[in-house]
């Protein structure tokens, strides 16, 4: 069956959350690493939050993909059935992940309403 997902992506975990889709660790989780990093690649952000449809046939919908991947880079996740054609509205999440990460769009965390919380705390090593 076929879901519409929506969430608050964990700003802070981003980075993180890019290096796993993009380094193989999701692609190789069995059985739905694939459909996770497909997922991603085609959804949006928009108004603070991401959108996605993915395909699931657990019951609960998505258990395996939230207890190992989304819960903890997403929060306030939502999971609505879907039938019939998608149309999901808003900026590609996979080219914000890849500004936020790679330092384009002058490295900034801020997209949306969605802010940075991490705070820069000078460190002296004796």
């Amino acid at each position: 069956m076929q879901y519409v997902v929506t969430a608050r992506p964990i700003v802070a975990e981003m980075a993180s959350f890019w290096s796993l889709l993009n380094d193989g660790t999701i692609n190789a989780q069995k059985p739905d690493g694939a459909e996770i990093v497909a997922s991603m690649k085609r959804a949006v952000i928009g108004g603070g939050k991401v959108s996605w449809y993915e395909t699931c046939y657990c019951n609960p919908p998505l258990l395996h993909e939230r207890s190992t991947v989304y819960d903890r880079f997403f929060n306030d996740v939502e999971i609505e059935p879907h039938v019939g054609p998608v149309h999901l509205e808003g900026e590609r999440f996979w080219d914000q992940l890849r500004a936020w990460n790679t330092g384009k769009n002058g490295g900034s965390r801020h997209v949306d309403g969605i802010a940075n919380v991490a705070k820069y705390v000078p460190v002296r090593i004796l």
